[in-house]
């Protein structure tokens, strides 16, 4: 019942009655689950199934499709009309577009750069200018005195011995508090 790309309502935690999106199944009754965030206030996240309801809404998307890409289908599938909420505005797209390309950089390292045409690429190279190679006169360095260092002997620093006991100054009294008389316990019992 529960799949990628199944709508549901979440019925636990501070995202409890809010509508999501299936885009992954998980292992041990687990899913991932998207708002998106800029549309329906829940964030990307691992959910156990018991606390989603299934909707008999489904839309298609690819296995972990991004939120960008959830957002589209949302529009061209009439969902947001289904969940009664407004499509995000310019700039909160342009948010989950940025948010999806910092996790593209997390998750790869890098981030893809367009690939050019081939024919651009031949441009680029002619454009490029090769390097000059210059030659470098190296100046002989005065040769100095190789100081010899025995690596046998190390400089080792002598930790002072340990007291085995601490020896009492005249004077002092010793920390020990002094012990309380013990006191006598009362009798219960009737007063007379």
């Amino acid at each position: 019942m529960i799949d990628v790309g199944r709508i549901c309502v979440k019925t636990a935690g501070r995202e409890a009655g809010k509508f999501c999106v299936v885009v992954d199944v998980l292992k041990d009754r687990f899913v991932l689950v998207t708002g998106p965030l800029v549309v329906t206030h829940v964030k990307r996240r691992r959910c156990n199934i018991e606390h989603l309801e299934p909707t008999p809404d489904v839309i298609k998307i690819a296995k972990n499709a991004s939120d960008v890409e959830i957002i589209n289908v949302y529009k061209k599938q009439g969902i947001f009309e289904k969940l009664g909420t407004k499509p995000p505005s310019d700039k909160d797209m342009e948010l989950a577009k940025e948010k999806e390309r910092k996790r593209a950089v997390a998750k790869k390292g890098k981030p893809k750069e367009p690939e050019a045409k081939p024919h651009e690429k031949e441009k680029a190279e002619k454009a490029k200018p090769e390097p000059k190679k210059e030659e470098k006169k190296e100046e002989p360095k005065p040769a100095k005195p190789a100081e010899k260092k025995p690596a046998d002997k190390k400089k080792k620093k002598e930790k002072p011995k340990k007291k085995e006991h601490k020896e009492k100054k005249p004077g002092k009294k010793s920390k020990k508090k002094p012990e309380k008389p013990a006191k006598a316990k009362k009798a219960k019992g009737k007063k007379k």
